[in-house]
């Protein structure tokens, strides 16, 4: 057992730590980093912020964790998330090791998920080593842990073109509904939006909404074009 305590800010913003069973009830996806992050060391970061659905900011320390979080926020199972909530810290041999896991999020059952985004190259001793600490930590908190890649191609950019919309517009059900029936049967994006009967800008701006929300279907695999067939 190697005995790893969590760092992490408490409910007034003020740094403590935390043996591993009593992370079990700390709302960590709530939380900013207990200190500054930092971008991956040896290789180009890009520090940035991520202004989630849920209104909340999530501090990403690369583009790569960026493009996760992005993912992550589309994710129907995954409600709030946090980066880099939580700084493992603990000792192996005669070695001191210190650790931030990517995120930490509460999925909309309620438990709580330490998701990691992989190494780009092959996982070598230290990753195993930093795995290790926190499936034990894991296991005492009552947490599962995730390994998530970074989303690519067709799938990041549909994702990126997506996000724009994530936030609701209020007071705009019954032209929802409205988008909703004209997509009954797979049909074009387009022709979808010019038969429901709402103004064209606005019936394709809710389209993209509901598509976020996932009210709306289509075909990750391709582009988000205006002949892409979406469906309810």
């Amino acid at each position: 057992m190697r005995d790893v305590v969590g760092w992490h800010l408490d409910e007034h913003g003020e740094l403590t730590s935390s043996r591993a069973g009593d992370l079990a009830g700390v709302a960590l996806e709530e939380r900013l980093p207990p200190t500054d992050p930092v971008a991956y060391h040896g290789r180009q970061g890009v520090i940035t912020a991520w202004p989630s659905s849920s209104r909340s900011t999530v501090v990403c320390g690369s583009l790569r964790r960026l493009r996760v979080a992005v993912e992550l926020d589309f994710t129907a199972g995954i409600g709030p998330f946090s980066g880099e909530p939580v700084e493992l810290h603990w000792l192996q041999g005669r070695v001191r090791h210190r650790w931030r896991p990517d995120f930490i999020a509460r999925t909309r059952r309620g438990s709580r998920c330490a998701v990691v985004v992989p190494p780009e190259r092959r996982a070598g001793p230290q990753w195993q080593e930093r795995m290790a600490a926190l499936h034990e930590v894991a296991k005492a908190a009552g947490w599962t842990v995730r390994l998530w890649p970074v989303p690519r191609g067709v799938r990041l950019a549909n994702l990126m073109w997506l996000a724009d919309y994530r936030f609701p517009a209020p007071g705009e059900r019954d032209r929802e509904n409205a988008v909703l029936a004209a997509f009954r049967q797979p049909r074009p994006l387009d022709e979808g939006v010019a038969a429901c009967g709402v103004p064209r800008l606005v019936a394709l701006d809710l389209a993209y909404r509901l598509l976020w929300q996932q009210r709306l279907r289509f075909d990750w695999t391709r582009p988000l074009l205006a002949d892409a067939p979406v469906w309810a």
